[in-house]
């Protein structure tokens, strides 16, 4: 059982041209891949610059008023209820804020004490101690302190300390005052 050269040659041939159609193959699926997945990632970046471009615009200025034409030719109700919001006075506005200084009669007429134990009064929120100079608010009802940077995004939201939950409307009298939780 001998085979012949020609014989040879023409199963070399056979695999190396089977070989080369597998290795096209493989090519065009794996081309076909990467061009789905980047048509892919552009049109999730279609719809996500869609999505932004549908948002409406955000007040540029805490002042901001839509003016008649605008509430007119936007709905009614949507466009009542978004004027109000924009009206709405900055709930931090009314609260007291002032330079940081540990041996300050303020801290000490208010009793603001160290929460954490160890003689370092740190922010509830950030869990950073505060530096001589840095900007804080004192809730004048629980008298608890806190970075500026830290509260006024809570209490843009809520009106509540983020604690002990009391409100942050200023009492009526200095005898309703609370020690800090």
């Amino acid at each position: 059982m001998s085979t012949s050269p020609g014989e040879i040659i023409a199963a070399v041939t056979i695999s190396v041209v089977t070989f080369l159609l597998v290795l096209v193959f493989v090519r065009s699926l794996c081309q076909e891949l990467l061009t789905s997945r980047e048509n892919a990632a552009t049109t999730q970046a279609a719809v996500a610059a869609a999505a932004l471009a549908a948002r409406p615009p955000e007040p540029q200025a805490a002042g901001y008023r839509d003016n008649d034409e605008d509430l007119e030719a936007r709905g009614h109700s949507d466009a009542l209820e978004e004027h109000s919001r924009q009206r709405r006075a900055d709930p931090t506005a009314g609260l007291p804020s002032f330079t940081y200084n540990p041996s300050s009669s303020l801290m000490t007429k208010h009793n603001v004490t160290s929460t954490s134990g160890g003689g370092e009064e740190t922010c509830p929120v950030c869990l950073g101690a505060f530096q001589v100079g840095e900007t804080v608010r004192l809730l004048p009802v629980c008298l608890h302190l806190y970075h500026i940077e830290c509260i006024d995004p809570w209490l843009n939201v809520h009106t509540t300390c983020p604690i002990c939950r009391s409100g942050i409307d200023s009492p009526m009298d200095g005898s309703m005052l609370l020690p800090p939780v």
